[in-house]
């Protein structure tokens, strides 16, 4: 029996992007004929509530209480301690969610390089991440049997930018990640201070996502087409959100703007259900969930012709220049002046959206697994 250690560390942090993708396939995995699997993790201390963290997740997951991951990446360069004395039973196959690999692993390796924002827009990024990334994905990279990422478009950018063959990349897609139920409405407009029409973007507040051209393409909108929404931007703080919330103050309309902080899904299906449009000007990503979650609701997209994105939205949303704002808000007014338009999108969307499963992915990494392992 081969034993496979999925690093689920992710599953720790605040639920999107990596943290998403890692639990949702974690949740839909099981043992094969000859394959076992298993989970690893560090919370130090027992600080975390681990049990509500990895709720659905049923393989076996081995915690390492005595040391933080923080901790232990910074100094792992450092130590001689293996990577496998830091748990207490060895892999055939480690699985990493995130994109490094730690140093003095034994055994084969798959790892996940979701984008190369690094590279591609390195002024988007928090300076720590950015030296962790440019320090360890080179050896990462010649350290993996494979690399796992999440669309056509990353797979080229691994080829193009880290010079690694085709036939060591493997695509297994994001999906849309959403709970069955929804927050009630009027108790999520109270919450938020929605008082009727809003767009609606979802996202972590960072300088990628393109926030201040959306801010104003949506004054723009508000000063020459007497457009009566608010703009709903739904999501965490990043890093460099200082400029992001000036922009928002300081544009004709600022108090049309909502922002709502970190919301929970619940909360997060009821807006994409009752918004107007929703709105993904983002200027780099290498998948990008909230269209296709947007879609799952029937809300027609207004998205980004950049990167990874007209790939993961296909002909269901209209797409735009993200470094246009007046293209911004003319794809915007079409969607929301056009009627039949709307609901073009709103059909295409729900068909778009259905090609993405979480079910399809696990099974895809599963299949990978065994390929390396010759199960």
């Amino acid at each position: 029996m081969k034993k496979i250690a999925l690093e689920l560390q992710p599953c720790c942090w605040d639920r999107s992007g990596i943290g998403t993708y890692t639990y949702e396939i974690a949740k839909r995995i099981t043992d094969q004929d000859g394959m076992q699997f298993h989970g690893n993790l560090f919370n130090f201390l027992g600080k975390e509530d681990i049990a509500q963290k990895l709720e659905g997740i049923t393989m076996p997951v081995a915690v390492n209480s005595w040391c933080s991951y923080g901790m232990y990446r910074r100094l792992w360069r450092y130590l001689p301690i293996p990577y496998r004395a830091m748990f207490p039973e060895e892999a055939d196959l480690s699985v990493f969610f995130n994109f490094i690999v730690p140093p003095r692993i034994r055994g084969h390796v798959i790892t996940a390089v979701h984008d190369l924002t690094y590279l591609r827009y390195p002024e988007t990024m928090k300076p720590s991440n950015l030296t962790h990334l440019k320090r360890g994905i080179a050896y990462s990279v010649q350290r993996s049997d494979r690399i796992v990422t999440v669309s056509e478009f990353s797979k080229r950018e691994i080829q193009e930018l880290l010079a690694v063959p085709q036939e060591k990349i493997e695509i297994v897609y994001n999906a849309p990640s959403l709970p069955a139920q929804a927050a009630d409405y009027d108790a999520v407009c109270r919450k938020f201070g929605i008082r009727g029409e809003y767009l609606l973007f979802v996202g972590t507040i960072e300088p990628r996502k393109n926030i201040e051209r959306l801010l104003r393409a949506f004054d723009r909108l508000k000063t020459t087409c007497s457009l009566p929404h608010q703009l709903v931007l739904a999501g965490g703080k990043g890093w460099q959100d200082q400029s992001i919330f000036s922009t928002a103050h300081s544009i004709r309309y600022a108090d049309d703007v909502v922002f709502t902080g970190y919301v929970s899904g619940e909360e997060k299906n009821t807006l994409y259900q009752r918004a107007s449009c929703f709105v993904f000007p983002s200027i780099y990503e290498g998948f990008g969930i909230p269209p296709l979650e947007a879609m799952c609701h029937g809300c027609p997209v207004v998205c980004s012709n950049a990167a990874s994105l007209p790939e993961v939205v296909g002909d269901a949303a209209e797409l735009v220049d993200p470094f246009d704002e007046e293209n911004i808000a003319a794809g915007i007014l079409r969607v929301l002046s056009d009627e039949p338009y709307r609901q073009k999108l709103a059909a295409r969307g729900y068909e778009q959206a259905g090609k993405f499963s979480w079910e399809g992915s696990a099974r895809r990494l599963t299949g990978i697994c065994g390929e390396v392992l010759g199960a």
